[in-house]
């Protein structure tokens, strides 16, 4: 019955109501209200994290207690419907420094064939398309493949995050994004080496420009 209760609320997110606390709103064209927008405290911020394969690094809002629950809900909690106010937040970004002005297409930061099959979706995926629909930008999807498993980021320290990534990634059909700059999504960054790796593969593979974005950073800035 959960299964098919977020696969309904996936495909068929409810309007008039805030996705976030399910309160009601005036506009369809809104998904966040008046009260969780106050929960969210938006920087729009780049950060320089001396990442060699990425052009810049973008993150939206701040980590604080509402958004830690949120992404936990998004990505543990089968709330897929989500996609939809933390893209609309990524978009706020994406505008606010012009980037879409300057990438050529997206891709997003892929995860293992076995992790996706037990959650069920890719929760970076579903914010680079709900992105690249809105914005009319190509995604390209089966690109860029997570081929080894690892363990969880979050329970690693700096080097082992590093070395725990190492060879995760590959590329396919390389003529689609050869000499293309490329927006990278993803819904957090805590050490950024999950986006160096991806970018690394990608720059390898004859991308000209990455840029990286996440919803939030768990970064001590």
């Amino acid at each position: 019955m959960e299964l098919m209760k977020s696969i309904k609320e996936f495909l068929f997110p409810q309007e008039h109501i805030c996705l976030f606390c399910k309160s009601n709103i005036t506009s369809s064209k809104d998904c966040i209200c008046t009260s969780c927008k106050g929960l969210i405290e938006f920087v729009n911020r780049e950060i320089d994290l001396n990442l060699p394969s990425l052009e810049k690094i973008y993150y939206s809002v701040l980590y604080n207690r509402f958004i830690r629950e949120k992404i936990h809900s998004f990505k543990f909690q089968g709330k897929s419907y989500l996609y939809k106010p933390f893209g609309e937040i990524l978009l706020s970004t994406i505008k606010d420094k012009g980037i879409d002005k300057r990438v050529d297409a997206i891709i997003y930061v892929p995860i293992h064939r076995r992790k996706e099959a037990f959650r069920g979706y890719n929760q970076s995926q579903l914010l680079g398309d709900y992105v690249s629909k809105k914005l009319n930008i190509p995604i390209l999807r089966n690109h860029l493949l997570k081929v080894k498993w690892t363990k969880d980021q979050n329970r690693l320290g700096k080097i082992e995050r590093q070395n725990n990534l190492q060879n995760s990634f590959k590329t396919n059909n390389i003529e689609d994004f050869k000499g293309k700059e490329i927006l990278l999504i993803d819904d957090i960054i805590t050490t950024g080496a999950t986006l160096e790796e991806c970018s690394k593969s990608l720059m390898e593979s004859g991308a000209k420009k990455i840029y990286g974005l996440a919803l939030t950073s768990s970064m001590k800035l």
